[in-house]
Formats: structure tokens, sequence, C-alpha cells
């Protein structure tokens, strides 16, 4: 009895047009892991620009308040937007402490630091004093931005 060899390996050579299972689990497995990978970074990514926008949000809000402080001289208590104006003169001398929370929503604390003297040294005699103010936000007591500046000694 005699066995076509040719006949057999012709049955083999058509049987390798596909691919085998271990190959396609192979590439499923890969295919899975960058999947993961790179959802993952997304999700990092996505996290990392809720906390940018919230904190662009509260410099630009530091940034408002710094403007409202240059624009309205003290005394602040005749100010309508103000809720809650505890000023402090005590615990930090030679600073003003104004502490108080806005009208607006989201509601934060403010607290703003006025230093009594000017740190800065004049150049002329006759040049502007200025005095150096710390405004600082906070939320749940906990401080989300601050910024400083400047204010003119006739605005004390």
């Amino acid at each position: 009895m005699m066995i076509n060899v040719n006949r057999e390996v012709s049955v083999m050579e058509n049987n390798e047009k596909g691919f085998t299972l271990v190959e396609i689990l192979a590439s499923l497995t890969i295919l899975g892991i960058v999947f993961i990978s790179f959802m993952t970074i997304f999700s990092q990514m996505n996290l990392f620009n809720a906390r940018t926008e919230s904190k662009l949000e509260t410099i630009n809000l530091a940034k408002k308040e710094l403007s409202f402080w240059k624009d309205n001289p003290l005394p602040l208590e005749d100010v309508d937007e103000l809720l809650d104006l505890r000023k402090d003169e005590i615990s930090s001398p030679g600073f003003i402490i104004y502490k108080y929370t806005r009208q607006e929503k989201p509601e934060y604390e403010y607290q703003v630091k006025l230093r009594v003297d000017s740190d800065l040294k004049p150049f002329i005699e006759s040049s502007v004093k200025l005095h150096r103010f710390h405004i600082s936000i906070y939320e749940n007591n906990r401080e989300i931005s601050e910024t400083f500046g400047y204010m003119e000694d006739g605005t004390l």
C-alpha cells in the first residue's frame, strides 16, 4: 500500500492561508493592553484639565479682587457687595486683615492682608509710598488662590 506524500503536503499548504487561534489571541491581548494604556492616559488628562480649569478660575477671581481693591479706597464698610466683613488689626502687628465673603456664587472666603507701613524705600522724597497687600481666596478653609498688589499711601 502506497501513500501519496505529495497529496498530504498539498493539503497542509492549503491550510496555512489563515491565522491560527494562538495568533488571534496574542493580537487581541496586545490590542487590549494598548487600549487600556490609552484609556488611563485619557482619564488622567481629563482630571488634569479639570484641575487646571478650576485653578484658572480662582486665579482670575483673585485678579478681579485685586482690581476691586485698587478701585475702592478704604474703609470698605459701605460696600454692599461684601458679606460678613471682619477687620482685624490686633493679631498681626503692622498689618490690617480683612476677611469677608461676597454675594456672588460660588461663595469663597476672601482674606486681604494690608501692610500698614510701606515696605518699599522711595527713590526720592516726593515719590508715592506704596503699601503691599496680599489677597488669599479660601474654599472650605483651604487656600485655593492668592495674589499680591500695591496700594498708594492715601487709600489706607
